[in-house]
């Protein structure tokens, strides 16, 4: 029997009937002869609602303390799941992250994976159940419970799917997989139908929401496919293989991140003790010289408390760093894309075209960005999807 590890998002999780839902689709995939892993998120808007209460106490909550908070809900999601399972005739057990074997670094609110100790979840499979384990936590090395930010739930599918030597980890959420842009932002946006992860993780990088970006650093590590599809209803899906898209040389997609911070240095600034600091931020840093000034790009979706990052960061370096916001980027991305001057240049032409500033454009080894403001973003990708024309192969040419 292969093993298959299924994560479900909080949005999948919302009403009761979805849950169930949730729940007869592992069912069907258990009955089937599989092995089976899930993984979920906490169900509906959970998490915003534990951080607000957590508000109404400290308007500077510990760190530590808020780990203890928000790991609840996604507890809560393999509970209820568990029993449902149960209840559907399943043999099922709900785990903790820590319970799972998931070992993190000492981070709170945005830790990373360390290992992933298996042993207890491969002997309940052994057993014959169902293992349900709440995503986005993990232990630390003294033992504490942390959790992995923004998407942490795919990149704790992902290191189980590494661990227990999955098959594919399945990864569901309200879309039906990886699209050539954001549909909410590009409304004729078209389905990828496969994607390597060195793609993807350049998308993810660069604000596709879709697939976390550790979690594919994850799966490129470990060699572990994964398939985007929807939770509920019908739809296709998009593969994402370690294999590189054959024969693409151009654009395989829009992403773009809809709010950025910007954190301007001097020459004068510790670049090195800046750089650590900013390490667990995903940040990424346009054009930086060795010596001169120069500016680090952080998403703010990925930051839990950007006043306090912001004054942290002047506690420490005083004048030497500046930090501002709002931003937006818009990205074309492909295999090699910002090797070729003349793709940044149409990229600049085709927002020109549509009546928007850049404020700054650059090339990454895989993308073209450009920097533009925040109320202009949803129109900024819109331009670049139109100019490049991208098929439905995933590949495109510059017009």
């Amino acid at each position: 029997m292969d093993t298959i590890v299924q994560k479900y998002g909080g949005s999948s999780l919302a009403e009761d009937s979805q849950l169930r839902a949730v729940a007869e689709r592992v069912a069907r995939t258990r009955r089937a002869g599989h092995r089976v892993v899930v993984v979920v998120s906490a169900r509906g808007d959970t998490t915003s609602e534990l951080l607000a209460s957590a508000g109404r106490f400290n308007t500077k909550p510990d760190h530590r303390e808020l780990d203890m908070l928000l790991a609840a809900g996604e507890q809560t999601s393999a509970s209820l799941l568990s029993l449902v399972l149960q209840d559907l005739g399943v043999p099922a057990c709900a785990m903790t992250g820590p319970q799972a074997g998931v070992r993190t670094c000492s981070g709170h609110l945005n830790a990373r994976i360390k290992e992933v100790e298996p042993a207890r979840m491969l002997k309940a499979l052994d057993q014959g159940k169902v293992v349900v384990v709440a995503g986005f936590q993990g232990s630390s090395p003294s033992g504490d419970i942390t959790t992995l930010g923004r998407g942490g739930s795919d990149t704790t599918a992902v290191a189980i799917a590494a661990a227990v030597k999955a098959a594919r980890c399945e990864i569901y959420s309200d879309v039906d997989g990886v699209y050539t842009a954001d549909p909410r932002l590009v409304p004729d946006a078209i389905r990828l139908r496969m994607l390597s992860l060195a793609e993807m993780k350049t998308l993810a990088h660069h604000g596709a929401g879709v697939l976390n970006e550790r979690a594919i650093d994850y799966a490129l590590a470990h060699g572990v496919t994964i398939l985007a599809r929807k939770s509920h209803g019908e739809g296709g899906q998009t593969i994402v293989r370690k294999e590189p898209g054959a024969g693409r040389s151009r654009i395989v997609g829009i992403a773009a991140h809809k709010e950025l911070i910007s954190v301007a240095f001097s020459a004068e600034t510790d670049r090195e003790q800046l750089a650590g600091m900013l390490a667990e931020y995903d940040a990424f840093a346009p054009e930086l010289s060795e010596r001169d000034a120069g500016c680090y790009l952080l998403p703010t979706e990925q930051l839990a408390d950007v006043d306090g990052l912001a004054e942290s960061l002047r506690s420490r370096f005083g004048d030497t760093v500046e930090v501002g916001y709002p931003l937006a980027s818009v990205s074309a991305v492909g295999f090699q894309a910002g090797q070729d001057s003349s793709t940044l240049a149409f990229a600049k032409s085709a927002l020109a075209e549509a009546g928007i500033e850049v404020c700054q454009a650059f090339s990454f080894p895989h993308a073209v960005t450009c920097l533009v403001s925040a109320d202009q973003v949803n129109t900024a990708a819109q331009a670049f999807h139109a100019g490049f024309r991208i098929t439905d192969s995933g590949v495109a040419d510059v017009a």
